[in-house]
Formats: structure tokens, sequence, C-alpha cells
């Protein structure tokens, strides 16, 4: 290369790194809380490069990325857990546990439990907790007498924290909950509680998933007496999901629940069938900001076998009903039928919640798993759609599912896993 060809290209090339310099130094003198939110937004692996690029992004970098923790119950988790809470500065940056409770349950419970109740006392930065005992089962993966156990654990662990928990998730809860008073003390201080309940299948028999006495006891009194009503104080915000059709049938009730600072509502796999439901979210309209309905649906008709258990546990009186003749069988049944549309309520919620800055309806991958997962902490992942589904029948006397969606003709599970098409059917572009 000539002399002159190589001046030329040493200088281009010192300009480049020039520019490539300053650039990357403008970054540096952005304040720290800049850099913190910039940093936060990265992944992983990211993350952990960050750490070996300078003394002010390793600062930044390391406090995100011990944010959360994970335990899982195995040796070399636990190990890496207490490497983490036992380090003089790391264990100030746990604000996030995530606690699996799961794998190899019979060879880990014990010393599982003895690190997450470590954790409770050394992690003093701590607000959040996870919880994800894996399910939605054919046979359950963990006995009924783990699963409390474990909950029992977990209420023992958080009331004697030094700073009261904020934050409390729990994935794939099973729909017993045992009462424990430390988990009372606990919920009564939250600010943020996700709960995603999972029921038993029976997959030769889906019809009566919703007969199980654990599943009719969930609704009618577990959900609302122990998880809703305790929190009510304090909560800011609240996600639920069901991997069953819920809202309707079992009966469940929002009566005496009410939150009077919550900003942000999160309902999945919500079935309404009359407005005093959405007279309750109406009834936040001086908090609530956020709004999200994630598959779920309007009942516009219920047609109840009369037979005595069925009765007993609609949530609607018969004296609203009509004792008519079926359409599709022989004989008489009781007829509900409840005229509001999704239109009516969009209008409702535009007029009623002055206040509400993100409102999304529509249907969110994570239904979709190849593990059957519901969604956890996705709600901004929510993908606003009007579903096929958004309408459907409650029939009592329907096999294999009591939930019908008029317009595919057919029968749909209300459970994730059972029938993915149903999930996953073509937006409509009618209200």
């Amino acid at each position: 290369m000539p002399r002159k060809q190589r001046q030329e290209s040493h200088i281009g090339s010192s300009i480049s790194d020039q520019m490539f310099y300053k650039k990357n130094m403008a970054l540096f003198t952005l304040p720290s809380e800049l850099l913190a939110i910039i940093t936060s937004l990265s992944d992983t692996e990211t993350l952990k490069a960050l750490r070996l690029t300078n003394h002010m992004l390793c600062a930044s970098a390391t406090k995100n990325l011990f944010s959360t923790a994970s335990l899982f119950a195995e040796d070399i988790s636990c190990e890496a857990f207490e490497s983490i809470i036992t380090h003089p500065q790391l264990k100030e940056y746990v604000h996030k546990i995530r606690l699996n409770t799961v794998e190899f349950i019979s060879v880990r419970a014990p010393t599982y439990a003895s690190k997450y109740s470590e954790s409770q006392k050394r992690c003093s930065a701590l607000r959040q907790i996870n919880r994800d005992g894996r399910g939605g089962w054919f046979y359950p993966p963990q006995s009924l007498e783990y699963r409390e156990t474990i909950l029992e654990w977990l209420g023992t662990g958080l009331v004697s924290l030094k700073r009261p928990l904020k934050e409390l998730g729990i994935q794939h809860q099973q729909n017993v909950t045992p009462l424990s008073e430390d988990l009372q003390q606990v919920l009564s201080t939250l600010s943020s509680l996700r709960l995603n309940v999972v029921h038993e299948c029976d997959p030769a028999c889906t019809e009566e998933e919703l007969e199980k006495q654990e599943v009719r006891e969930f609704y009618a009194h577990t959900l609302s007496l122990v998880w809703l009503k305790p929190t009510m104080g304090s909560l800011r915000k609240l996600s639920l999901y069901s991997d069953l059709y819920w809202g309707f049938y079992p009966k469940f009730s929002l009566e005496g629940v009410h939150f009077p600072n919550l900003q942000s509502l999160t309902l999945g796999n919500f079935s309404f069938f009359e407005d005093q439901q959405v007279d309750w979210i109406l009834s936040h309209s001086s908090t609530l900001h956020e709004l999200y309905l994630d598959d779920c649906t309007i009942l516009f008709q219920v047609r109840l076998s009369n037979v005595e258990y069925y009765i007993d546990d609609c949530p609607v009186l018969i004296s609203r009903m009509k004792w008519q003749t079926s359409k599709h069988r022989r004989g008489e049944d009781w007829y509900y039928h409840y005229p509001r549309r999704w239109n009516e309520y969009f209008a409702s919620f535009e007029t009623g919640l002055p206040y509400l800055c993100r409102f999304a309806i529509g249907h969110n991958e994570a239904w979709d798993s190849a593990y059957n997962e519901l969604p956890f902490e996705k709600e901004l992942d929510l993908r606003p759609a009007l579903m096929c589904d958004r309408y459907m029948e409650f029939d009592s006397g329907t096999v294999p599912s009591q939930f019908l969606d008029p317009r595919r003709g057919g029968g749909k599970i209300g459970r994730i896993g059972h029938n993915v098409t149903t999930k996953t059917a073509r937006v409509c572009r009618h209200y």
C-alpha cells in the first residue's frame, strides 16, 4: 500500500476511534439514576458483560443483576443462593426472590426450607417474593401436605422480615389454602398481589372439574376471605388468573371486597354475567389507572338443569331466571339471559374511570405455552384483540365443557392445554 494511502487510512481510523470514544464517553456523563434505568432494561448476559466494562457501569449493572435471586431445591442452587445472601454488599441489592417449590422435592425440601428461612433474615432490602409451584396437572407433582407445608414456611419466613413485604406473586397456586395467621399478617401489608390459581384436571371427565369440592370451596370462600380481604387496606396492584373460567360458576362473589387504593387490576379467564361485576370495577374510579382483561368473556346465556347442586352453586337467583322448554333437548330447564355487550362495557369504562391511563383487552401469548403456563408478570405483553370467545354460553348439561363458544359451533374448554386452537382463535372485527 502506498505511503499516502496508509496515512489516510490511519487518519480515518483515528477519527473513527475518537468519534466512538466521544460517543461512548457521553454515556458516562449521564446521571447515575439514568444509567440505572438503562441497565435495568438489559438481559442477564448483557448485565454480566457490563460488569466487566468499567467501575461506573459495573456498579449499576451489579445492582440490577442481583436485584432478583432465584432458589431451586437442588444443591448447586442452594450454594449459589447462599453465596449471595452472605455477601456483605450483594445481599443489600436483593429486592426480589423467586422460589421454585417443585424440583426434587422429596430430597431437597429440608435444605430448601432452611435456605429460604435464612434469606428472610439476611436480605434486608427484600420487598418482593415470587413463588412458583408449577401446576396445571393430570397427577399433582406435589402432595397436598407438601404444598401446605411450603405455604406455612412462606408465611413464617415473611412475617419475620425486618421490613414488611410489599409484593407477593404466586404462580400455579393450588386451589387449597390452609388458614395461617402469619400469611394473613403478610397479606395485610402488601401493595401488590399476583395470584395464578390452578386446579386438578380430570382428562377422562373434564366437565366434572368444576364440580370438585376444592374448586367450589375456593371460589365460594377461600379466594375472598383468605386472599383478598386481608389486603384491602394496602393493595395497589392486583392480578388474578385461573386455568378454569371463573367468576360465574362455581359461585364467586365480590361482595364486601373493595380496595380503596387500587391502581392496577388484571383479570385472566374471568367471566362476566351481571352488571354488578362492572360496577365493582367502577367503584375504584378514584384510584384505578390500569385495567387489563386477558381472555375474559361475557356469558350472554346460561342454561341450568333442574338439579339442586347446579342451582345452589349458581350466583343468579332462580327468581331472575325463566323456566322454559329447551331448544336442543327434551324437557324444560332454567334460562338466564344477560343483554350487555362489550361495547357497553367500554363506554362504562370510558365515562366511569376518569383516571384510567392504560386499558387492554385481548389475548396473551403465554396462554399458548407448551408448558401449560398461565401468564405471569406479563400485563404489558397482552395483545389487543377481540377474540371469538369473548362471548360464551354456559350449559350445565354439555360435555366435555359447560362453556360453549357459539361462533365456533362447539364446546370450549376453559383450561389451558386442553384445546389450544380455541385460545388462538381468529380475531373478530365486531363488538
